[in-house]
């Protein structure tokens, strides 16, 4: 980098940077830390504050490492531990401090409180997302029921998609929910996305569920291509999709537009036949994968992209709990009309990622199981280390809990 290159150049900023100060240093990368060690090489005025225990971002770059080798490298530096708890009660810390004494590579605290003990943890075994989902309402109820106020109780799930099992039961026994830090499942763009090929599948008549898919994944519909399909439509009082299959016919576009669309509603044709021969479950499955939408994720190299697919296979379950996808569009119009904005009084729903720096009266930590948390992938990539990272997670979530 520059600061290596030209030398007058680190000079002019090391002096102009006489002491340096860090916050939330665990959560750095290696080019943060790189540029520090230059910039405070010349005073080694350098004061850093963070929480090894809480360094939760190596997806994003950020090098554990970094906080851990401090007092090493700057081997004049005095280590201050700030240990004293002014959140938590006692048996909260106590299973905190367990919990992360198993992670071999970190500096070593223990978190301490002057309050009482508190309520022991609760530790409850369910037999699938669906009844941890009522388990934990019914909680809240009664929490609710004891003048406690929806905004000091929070559920924590280590991956998005598990937000739906809740956000289903809490919609139906009336308890308002807010998502943190995310969007609700069902106003999640790729959900949108598989909700409009259903809507299509089943009507011919849903302009607003045709116009959001028929060039996702790309078809070759612009602009100008679906104004055209717009004007013919009204014009001659059709549906978009009727309007678009007769100017097709009529070989109104292009060569390449015409046979992308031809195919689109060849395999429409088919989905609409599993409709009657198939589950609901299957055939979904078949159109999200034959539309080619799923394979356009697996090839999207974002962070998104897992949580995407993850979404859509949380999706796909949740159609495996109706007859038919007509019954389960139905739920979903009643879902979207019940998901009004709480500003007042109510549930938070959010990651474990999201909930770092956050507090809470009570905390929710549903879904503790083999491949969701400890996350599967996570382990397999980075063995070891990402075990460690999932307990410094596990850790966050415990510690948000008064």
């Amino acid at each position: 980098n520059i600061f290596n290159l030209q030398k007058d150049i680190l000079q002019l900023y090391q002096n102009q940077f006489k002491y340096i100060l860090v916050d939330e240093y665990q959560d750095t990368n290696v080019c943060q830390y790189n540029w520090l060690r230059l910039l405070a090489a010349k005073y080694n005025n350098i004061c850093v504050v963070g929480d090894d225990d809480q360094s939760i971002y190596s997806w994003r770059g950020a090098e554990v490492g970094n906080i851990l080798r401090f007092e090493k490298e700057y081997s004049n530096s005095v280590t201050i531990k700030l240990e004293k708890n002014y959140r938590s009660t006692g048996n909260i810390l106590d299973a905190a401090n367990q919990l992360i004494s198993n992670n071999k590579k970190r500096m070593g605290k223990t978190l301490w409180t002057d309050e009482k003990k508190g309520d022991k943890i609760e530790i409850v075994n369910s037999y699938n997302g669906e009844t941890e989902a009522v388990m934990v309402s019914d909680k809240i109820e009664e929490i609710q029921s004891m003048d406690s106020q929806l905004n000091s109780i929070a559920i924590l799930v280590r991956a998005s998609y598990q937000t739906r099992f809740f956000e289903d039961r809490l919609i139906k026994i009336g308890l308002p929910y807010r998502i943190i830090g995310g969007t609700k499942f069902y106003e999640r763009l790729e959900i949108k996305d598989a909700l409009a090929y259903l809507r299509v599948t089943v009507s011919d008549y849903d302009d607003l569920a045709f116009e959001r898919i028929i060039n996702i994944p790309k078809r070759g519909i612009g602009k100008k291509a679906l104004r055209d399909i717009e004007i013919y439509a009204r014009n001659n009082q059709i549906s978009l999709l009727s309007a678009c299959q007769k100017l097709c016919t009529d070989d109104y576009f292009n060569s390449n537009v015409s046979f992308n669309l031809k195919s689109f509603f060849k395999l429409l044709s088919v989905w609409r036949t599993n409709l009657d021969n198939m589950s609901a479950e299957e055939a979904t499955q078949i159109i999200l994968e034959d539309s080619g939408y799923t394979d356009l994720w697996q090839k999207d190299k974002s962070i998104e992209a897992e949580g995407r697919l993850e979404n859509l296979k949380e999706l796909i379950s949740a159609i495996s709990e109706f007859e038919n996808i007509n019954s389960f569009l139905e739920h979903i119009q009643l879902v979207m009309d019940n998901n009004l904005k709480n500003d007042g009084d109510a549930v938070n729903l959010l990651t474990l990622h999201a909930a770092k720096g956050l507090e809470f009266e009570y905390v929710f930590l549903p879904g503790w199981e083999e491949d969701i948390f400890p996350n599967r992938k996570s382990l397999e990539e980075k063995l070891n280390a990402g075990l460690e990272e999932e307990r410094r997670l596990a850790y966050v979530g415990l510690t948000r809990a008064r």
